[in-house]
C-alpha cells in the first residue's frame, strides 16, 4: 500500500509539474515571480499588419502589466471555431479567442469538458465596473450597432474587435461624364443612373458589378428591418426557421434580374466572386461594385492608378433612411471558468485593445470602422477623416443602424450552408432566368433542412463534425 501511495503521489508531482508548464508558469520559480498567463486565439485574416498589431498590444499590455503574460496566438478564420472546441474539451480554452462575425453562433454553442458554455458573457464578467487593473472599461463607449449584434437577451456576450459593412463604390468621374448629380440610393435611382451611363459614347462596359454573395441579402434585409429568421433574428431564442423567399428576397434578386436582362448588372457567373467584381470596378468596366469597407484603400489605389475620383456611399436599397445594415468583423470570447486573476487580465485587455488610442491604430491599419466613439473621435481629432473621407461613410453607415431586430447581422447555424443554397438560387434566377419566387422558395425548403440539421446534430456536448463549423468565405 505504501509503494501504491509512492506511486500516486509521483504520478500527482508528475501532473502538477506539467500543468505548471503549460500553463507558463516555471517550476521552482518563487510565487512573487510568476506570471499570470492569459492565452489568446485570434482570427488571422489575409490582410497584412493585423498580427503584428495584436502581438505589439500584447507586449505593451505586458510592460503596463509586468505581472502578466500574454500569450497572442492565432488561427485562421475559418478553423478557429473547430480549433477552440477542441481546446475547450480538452480543458484548455482560450481566456480570449476572436471569432468571424459569422462563427457567432458557433462561439455561442460551444461547450467544455463538462458540457457547459465554454465563454461567458463580458457584460457579466465585468459587472459595471469602470476600471479593471487600472483600464478604463470602454463597453458602455462602444458604437450601438456594435453592442446591439452583441448583445443577446440583454447580455454583452462579446466584445466587439473589429466592425464593417458592405459599402457602394462609385466611379465619380464616369457619373460625371453623364451628368448624373447625385449618387443612387435605392434600387429606382440606380436602375436610372444605369440608363444614364448607358448613353455615354465611351461608356463603360456595363453599370455595376455585384458578388453573388450572402452577405449582400443580408444587407438587402438589413435595410429594410427585415427579419431573415424567427425569434428575432435569433436573439430572443435560437434560430429555428429561416424565411429565403420574404418579399424583401423576392424583390431584391427581382431587381437583380431586371438589371441583368438590361445589361447593367456584370455578372461572372461565379459565386463569391469578389475579386472579379472589384476588378472590374478597378479596370472602369463598371461604374459601381458594392464590397466590404475593409476594402476601401484597395478601392484608394485602384482610384490614384486609373486616374479616377473615388467615392464611398451606402449600398442602395429599396427605400429610405435604412433601418441596418449588415455587419462584418469580429468579436472576442471570454472563457468561462476563470480564476479572477485571469479573467480580470483578459478583461484588462480587451478593454485596453479597444481603448481610443489603440481604437485608432487598429482602424489605420486594418481598415476597421471604429468599435468605440473614443476611437472615432480620435480619428476624427487627428485629421483622418479629412486625410481618408471615404472611411467615414462607414462610419455613418453604421451609426444609422437601428433598435428593430431586423437592422442586425441574424445569429442562426448552418450559415454557410443557408447561404450556398441562397447563392444557387440566385445564381438560376439570374443566368437561367429561373422565377424569383419560386426558385427561392425552393431554396428555402433546402436552407430549412440544413438549419435543423445543425440544431439537431451541432448542438450539445461532445466533438461535433466538421460540417458543423463550416464559414463562409
Amino acid at each position: 500500500m505504501r509503494r501504491s501511495r509512492l506511486l500516486a503521489a509521483a504520478s500527482l508531482a508528475t501532473v502538477v509539474s506539467l500543468a505548471l508548464v503549460s500553463s507558463g508558469t516555471a517550476v521552482g520559480v518563487p510565487a512573487s515571480a510568476r506570471k499570470i498567463v492569459i492565452n489568446t486565439l485570434f482570427s488571422i485574416y489575409d490582410f497584412p499588419g493585423l498580427d503584428t498589431t495584436l502581438i505589439k498590444r500584447g507586449k505593451e499590455f505586458e510592460k503596463a502589466h509586468p505581472q502578466y503574460k500574454v500569450n497572442v496566438k492565432f488561427s485562421y478564420y475559418q478553423r478557429l471555431p473547430e480549433d477552440v472546441e477542441k481546446a475547450a474539451l480538452a480543458g484548455e480554452t482560450p481566456a480570449i479567442a476572436s471569432y468571424n462575425i459569422s462563427g457567432t453562433q458557433f462561439a455561442l454553442d460551444t461547450l467544455d469538458q463538462n458540457g457547459k458554455p465554454a465563454f461567458t458573457p463580458v457584460g457579466k464578467a465585468i459587472a459595471g465596473r469602470k476600471k479593471i487593473l487600472g483600464e478604463p472599461v470602454v463597453v458602455d463607449d462602444l458604437v450601438p450597432a456594435g453592442r446591439r449584434y452583441y448583445s443577446k437577451a440583454g447580455d454583452l456576450f462579446a466584445m466587439p474587435l473589429s466592425l464593417s459593412t458592405l459599402q457602394l463604390y462609385v466611379n465619380k468621374t464616369l457619373l460625371d461624364k453623364a451628368g448624373v448629380k447625385t449618387i443612387p440610393r435605392t434600387y429606382a435611382e440606380m436602375s436610372a443612373t444605369c440608363a444614364a451611363l448607358k448613353k455615354l459614347p465611351d461608356g463603360p462596359k456595363s453599370c455595376v458589378a455585384l458578388a453573388n454573395e450572402g452577405k449582400l441579402y443580408m444587407q438587402a434585409l438589413a435595410q429594410q428591418g427585415v427579419n431573415f429568421t424567427d425569434n428575432a433574428n435569433g436573439r430572443s431564442g435560437r434560430a429555428t426557421t429561416v424565411d429565403l423567399n420574404s418579399p424583401a428576397l423576392v424583390d431584391y434578386t427581382t431587381w437583380w434580374q431586371q438589371m441583368y436582362r438590361d445589361g447593367n448588372f456584370l455578372y461572372s457567373g461565379q459565386m463569391e466572386d469578389w475579386p472579379g467584381t472589384f476588378g472590374a470596378f478597378a479596370s472602369q468596366e463598371v461604374a459601381f461594385t458594392v464590397t466590404s469597407s475593409f476594402a476601401i484603400n484597395y478601392g484608394v489605389d485602384a482610384a490614384k492608378a486609373a486616374n479616377f475620383e473615388f467615392v464611398v456611399a451606402p449600398s442602395p436599397a429599396k427605400r429610405v433612411p435604412y433601418a441596418g445594415a449588415w455587419l462584418g468583423g469580429e468579436g472576442m470570447y471570454l472563457a468561462a471558468g476563470l480564476d479572477d486573476a485571469t479573467r480580470d487580465g483578459a478583461l484588462a485587455f480587451m478593454q485596453f485593445v479597444n481603448n481610443p488610442k489603440n481604437g485608432a491604430e487598429w482602424h489605420r491599419v486594418y481598415g476597421a470602422s471604429p468599435v468605440t466613439n473614443g476611437a472615432y473621435k480620435e480619428l476624427k481629432a487627428e485629421g483622418y477623416y479629412q486625410e481618408h473621407p471615404q472611411h467615414l461613410a462607414t462610419v455613418e453607415q453604421i451609426n444609422a443602424t437601428t433598435t428593430v431586430s431586423g437592422g442586425q447581422s441574424p445569429l442562426v447555424g448552418g450559415f454557410a450552408g443557408i447561404q450556398q443554397a441562397l447563392m444557387r438560387a440566385v445564381d438560376d434566377i439570374l443566368e437561367k432566368n429561373a422565377d424569383p419566387l419560386e426558385r427561392l422558395t425552393r431554396a428555402d425548403s433546402i436552407a430549412q433542412e440544413l438549419l435543423t440539421d445543425y440544431n439537431d446534430h451541432c448542438v450539445g456536448p461532445g466533438l461535433r463534425p466538421t460540417t458543423c463549423f463550416l464559414l463562409d468565405s
